[in-house]
């Protein structure tokens, strides 16, 4: 990714493990830690600032305007507590870790308060993460270069079938009967 060798400066597993600490040190580098809270490979930011070789330049290009345009027609009014869930979920889905734990300490907020601001806004985490996705999706399956699979990936699925079930539960189409038939559905 970087054109380099890097170490981390700490890892941490969530399984338990007692026996060869010492080779799992010798092989990352760092200290390491077993039955960790969460799974993580922690970066100086040194490492942090290498630039990635294999970043796609064309992607992120084609990219930024569907998601605008996906914002746009969400009309999700700016500084409200759901535009900033979109926004953190947004950076989240492909890598498919946008849930709520995630996303609330990203905005410095407990679950409870996010949830509780949410309602108070009468939306819920759940639904602002599949408003946000539907959006997404109905852009993306206009751009014929971007197959379904990707678009399932972009959008945090684990693959095209999950992501055609939610598809067809918004439109009541498959993505790929849209995409072919030029079938485009009402924004959500």
């Amino acid at each position: 990714m970087a054109g380099q060798e890097f170490q981390p400066i700490q890892v941490s597993f969530t399984l338990a493990r007692n026996a060869e600490l010492s080779e799992f040190e010798r092989f990352f580098g760092c200290p390491v830690e077993f039955s960790a809270r969460a799974d993580q490979f922690s970066l100086s930011n040194e490492t942090l600032g290498i630039p990635l070789i294999t970043e796609d330049h064309h992607l992120l290009e084609t990219l930024r305007p569907i998601c605008e345009e996906a914002a746009r027609e969400r009309k999700t009014i700016r500084g409200t507590l759901r535009s900033l869930v979109e926004n953190e979920v947004q950076k989240l889905l492909h890598h498919g870790k946008a849930n709520r734990q995630r996303v609330a300490k990203a905005l410095g907020l407990s679950e409870r308060t996010l949830s509780e601001g949410l309602a108070d806004e009468h939306t819920s985490f759940d639904h602002v993460v599949d408003h946000l996705r539907h959006s997404l999706a109905l852009q993306y399956v206009k751009e014929r270069h971007i197959s379904l699979a990707q678009i399932a990936w972009l959008l945090g699925y684990e693959g095209p079938t999950s992501f055609n079930f939610a598809f067809a539960r918004w439109t009541g189409r498959s993505a790929s009967e849209v995409r072919n038939q030029k079938w485009q559905p009402d924004p959500p």
